[in-house]
């Protein structure tokens, strides 16, 4: 939404805020705040709180004719990129702060829906100036987590010609374990600490690291595979008998953009689950195969073992069938 004149903000790296008394060129506005002394600042670094009171009693779009400033456009249509984003709270670690991040030369009209069984609640909606974020609102991690979202922005330019865009629908459902990792943060150009990104429009630079990052991974996997493995015998039908492969590529039919500490956990999870489900299934052998490769998994599985779960048994499984990469747990 745009920001005007008679709008209250709060500034987003500082403390404090007050009312917008005039905005120059669309990219910076002047700030007067309660001391009343009127405090420059970049459009980007301000976040709008309250809208004035007539701009709040109709929905409608504003038109161009109302427009204090209008935004000086680049010709460029440019590398266009569209974020949802959420950042960490630093006094509450189990909130974040959604955003909407618009860095492209073009305007967008956005709805933000819940997904709720075959229908769609609409939470967010409006239009955002180029080259801008807004702050949408403040969640606790556990109402985000498993919450399935979806965003449709449709990009134009108001006083430049372009190439007319297809409207984009991003699906997002957030994890709550994934916003609850650090790992899951990076560092960016948009915020001063890590963010937690989703792209719901990739630019050119991330389409191709995605790209090569699969590719690598994928050649990893086809190097392995053609290594001489043990040879490992069918087994016999025996109920008393699990196995559950561990190795990654057998849990998830695409790793791209996962990270080694992301892979790891979800590993864990799945070790986890098969222990909660056959923890009532007396003298049952699981044989969890974790590979032999650096020995992270390998040593994490026998740490929780010895620790949550040390009144079962564990040995390394049959060398003959597995080699040194396969653990057997007996309930």
């Amino acid at each position: 939404m745009a920001i005007g004149i008679g709008d209250r903000v709060r500034f987003l790296n500082e403390v404090g805020g007050g009312i917008v008394s005039r905005v120059e060129g669309g990219k910076m506005v002047f700030v007067l705040d309660d001391d009343g002394f009127e405090v420059p600042s970049l459009i980007t670094e301000v976040v709008l709180v309250e809208k004035k009171v007539q701009d709040r009693q109709s929905d409608t779009v504003e038109s161009d004719d109302f427009n204090e400033e209008l935004i000086e456009e680049s010709e460029e249509e440019g590398n266009p990129k569209i974020l949802l984003a959420c950042l960490r709270n630093a006094t509450m670690p189990t909130n974040v702060t959604l955003y909407l991040i618009n860095d492209s030369n073009f305007y967008l009209f956005y709805t933000i829906g819940l997904v709720v069984e075959d229908q769609v609640e609409n939470q967010f909606s409006g239009s955002i100036e180029p080259n801008t974020k807004i702050e949408l609102k403040d969640y606790n991690i556990t109402q985000l987590d498993g919450a399935k979202y979806v965003v449709n922005v449709l990009m134009y330019r108001k006083c430049v010609p372009y190439k007319p865009k297809d409207s984009i629908t991003y699906n997002l459902k957030f994890s709550g374990s994934k916003l609850l990792k650090d790992g899951s943060y990076v560092a960016n150009e948009y915020f001063n600490e890590k963010a937690y990104l989703n792209y719901v429009l990739k630019g050119v630079l991330e389409e191709k690291l995605e790209d090569l990052t699969g590719k690598k991974f994928n050649s990893i996997v086809r190097e392995k595979e053609s290594v001489k493995k043990v040879v490992k015998p069918k087994r016999r039908d025996d109920d008393q008998v699990l196995e559950v492969d561990l190795h990654i590529h057998e849990l998830l039919d695409d790793v791209r953009g996962l990270s080694n500490k992301e892979m790891l956990g979800y590993q864990i999870e799945k070790f986890h689950e098969i222990m909660e489900q056959n923890k009532k299934n007396k003298n049952k052998k699981i044989v969890f195969i974790h590979g032999v490769g650096n020995g992270v998994l390998k040593n994490e599985l026998r740490k929780l073992l010895d620790r949550k779960y040390k009144w079962h048994s564990y040995q390394d499984a049959s060398f003959k069938e597995y080699g040194f990469g396969a653990t057997m747990v007996i309930i």
